[in-house]
């Protein structure tokens, strides 16, 4: 569907890409090949550089139709939002790449982050607007008037390409139902924080998970410190009374020898008290 924007209609720009058929409407399939030559450039660099799409290019859509009539009529609008909806979309898909690769890099230059490792590539001639790129297109400049020539296997691909449907992310997007907005970008802007809060939302559950099992994992480690403190506590206690058994042991040994007469009798000292098991009196 159209987009529902203030001060917009879709028969306005219908309008000016097709001021000579009086029966075109909106809910008609749109073809690029019968627009005039600086609207047929505009909608390429559309395609190709502001908002890059598939191979199809022979059909106009309503996004792109919109996107003309902001330019044409001079109409603010976002272009970073529909940037970051079109990489969105790229990612989402199976076979994509990722677009605006020398806007990104131009980024990337400029706040001096390092690119080390990434395979260079170089731009190619259709990347530079100018005469041959029309030529290209299949306009030839006769009489001073450019008229659209294509050539033969550009007739065969552009009737192919009228006949098939819209691509898929297109079509995904002209089902949602478009809902009364303030400004141009708002509907894409939704969309891209509602994918944007489903990948954080999974962000969060996975970290909560990892978080519990941190937690769980400092409980054990508390408890084993908990243990190892309370032997070390003890250790002097335990320590004491085997080395007090040990001498009282050694006093009963000393004393039967002596009985014998298999030694000189010992000499009892302070301190010695072999029946007492309290630790000597601090002095």
């Amino acid at each position: 569907k159209w987009l529902e924007v203030e001060g917009f209609h879709p028969n306005q720009i219908l309008s000016i890409l097709y001021p000579n058929d009086p029966n075109i409407h909106p809910n008609m399939a749109l073809s690029t090949n019968r627009l005039f030559v600086d609207h047929r450039l505009l909608h390429h660099l559309i395609v190709h550089q502001f908002l890059p799409t598939g191979g199809r290019y022979a059909k106009l859509s309503r996004m792109q139709a919109f996107l003309m009539w902001c330019i044409l009529s001079k109409i603010e609008f976002c272009f970073p939002l529909l940037m970051l909806k079109t990489m969105v979309r790229a990612f989402t898909q199976k076979k994509s790449v990722l677009p605006f690769g020398s806007i990104l890099t131009k980024i990337f230059q400029h706040n001096q982050i390092r690119l080390d490792g990434e395979v260079a590539t170089k731009l190619k001639k259709e990347d530079t607007y100018n005469k041959s790129t029309l030529n290209r297109m299949g306009w030839n400049k006769q009489g001073g008037i450019w008229t659209y020539c294509p050539k033969v296997d550009q007739v065969q691909r552009i009737e192919r390409e009228e006949q098939e449907e819209n691509p898929p992310w297109e079509a995904h997007e002209e089902a949602q139902p478009a809902q009364a907005q303030g400004s141009s970008s708002s509907t894409d802007y939704d969309r891209m924080m509602e994918f944007m809060r489903s990948r954080f939302d999974s962000m969060q559950a996975s970290l909560e998970e990892k978080f519990e099992q941190v937690n769980l994992r400092l409980i054990s480690l508390e408890k084993d410190h908990v243990t190892i403190r309370s032997d070390f506590d003890n250790i002097d206690d335990t320590i004491y009374y085997d080395l007090k058994v040990a001498r009282r042991r050694l006093k009963r040994l000393e004393r039967k020898l002596a009985a014998s007469k298999t030694i000189d009798t010992c000499e009892e000292t302070s301190g010695d008290d072999s029946d007492s098991d309290a630790p000597p009196a601090a002095s």
